[in-house]
């Protein structure tokens, strides 16, 4: 009875500490990650004063004028599109495999980049979830098809492109 009793609290105790190592893990990470978070619209030479930017050519730029830029972090890499001076375009390349960490950055992202809006409109498309702001002013999507990326784009911007790709709409 005894060795059920020590297997029983062996098993409990390792339960806690695997709990409490996630709980860190993901404070962490959301931790690591606030440095990172930009307003979209924001003046894009202050982001560029504070961080050494890669400058990046985007395999699709409907906007010519628009420049795309990565950014290293400990987490993984951000794409950030600057278009007039302004930041209209950022996407988070989460590069982790432990499920838990990686739901809690979505939901530290969402949470981070709804600016007195509310997420609605819903929409997965077998490659990602797109998420429009009740303001009109923002999209966010979680593409998790391959890997994992978190963006969130002006609707400035989505229209510019929009009268780019389709003129006769």
């Amino acid at each position: 009875m005894f060795k059920v009793l020590m297997l029983v609290v062996a098993f409990v105790s390792t339960s806690i500490n695997n709990l409490s190592y996630a709980e860190t893990n993901t404070l962490n990470a959301n931790k690591v990650l606030e440095p990172f978070i930009f307003e979209i619209g924001s003046n894009f030479s202050d982001i560029q004063s504070k961080f050494s930017l890669e400058i990046r050519n985007s395999g699709v730029n409907f906007i010519k004028e628009s420049k795309w830029y990565k950014l290293n972090t400990p987490v993984g890499f951000i794409f950030l599109q600057e278009w007039q001076g302004k930041l209209h375009s950022i996407a988070y390349e989460i590069d982790t495999d432990n499920i838990e960490i990686k739901k809690e950055l979505i939901n530290y992202l969402f949470e981070k980049y709804k600016n007195n809006f509310e997420w609605i409109g819903r929409v997965d498309n077998g490659f990602y979830i797109s998420y429009e702001s009740s303001n009109d002013s923002i999209q966010g999507i979680y593409a998790y098809s391959l890997g994992t990326t978190i963006s969130f784009t002006s609707n400035e911007i989505r229209k510019a492109e929009t009268k780019i790709r389709f003129p006769n709409l």
